[in-house]
């Protein structure tokens, strides 16, 4: 059974565009549906370059699924000292006063292991996303926040995958995109 601060990684043969080669961390999952953000996957742009009044917006911003792609998300451990952040598990929670954390961002109070920036965010309705773990979509597994915001998440997908079976080695060394071998 998935709870928030779980992880999906998609299992190696999901083609969908949008997960394929995902791992999501898991915020909500309750009896209305489930809500999480793709780790993985760089938008290849930085919060500064969305809000430009950000001089110290150096954080990278993420491709957090395929719902409300023109809102922002954050993912931190600030916890208390950002109002109305909704807890997800241990020190972990999500969103808060976009207002306070621009504050506290141009102050230098924010670093980039506290915090992570998604452009929109994966969802699913009431028992979709337990559908889709049974049909053999997503593998599972309970995580450590903090441990992975340290990977690279180019290779987050690929270590996840080995640490379920090291027999998937040969999954993590295959091209994106199979035409381009």
């Amino acid at each position: 059974m998935i709870k928030a601060g779980d992880i999906l990684i998609a299992k190696p043969f999901l083609q969908d565009g949008h997960f394929k080669r995902s791992v999501l961390y898991i915020c909500e999952h309750n009896k209305e549906g489930s809500l999480g953000f793709v780790i993985n996957k760089s938008h290849g742009l930085l919060l500064r370059d969305i809000f430009p009044h950000l001089k110290n917006g150096n954080f990278p911003l993420y491709e957090g699924g395929p719902v409300s792609p023109n809102q922002l998300f954050y993912t931190h451990t600030l916890g208390a000292k950002l109002s109305d952040s909704q807890h997800v598990t241990g020190k972990v929670y999500w969103g808060g006063n976009f207002f306070e954390l621009s504050e506290m961002i141009e102050k230098g109070n924010v670093s980039p292991t506290e915090i992570r920036f998604y452009i929109g965010y994966s969802g699913w309705g009431a028992e979709q996303l337990d559908a889709e773990i049974d049909n053999d979509m997503w593998f599972t597994k309970s995580a450590d926040y903090h441990q992975l915001m340290q990977i690279n998440p180019e290779d987050l997908w690929g270590e996840e995958l080995l640490k379920i079976n090291p027999g998937y080695k040969a999954f993590t060394d295959f091209s994106f995109d199979p035409s381009l071998n």
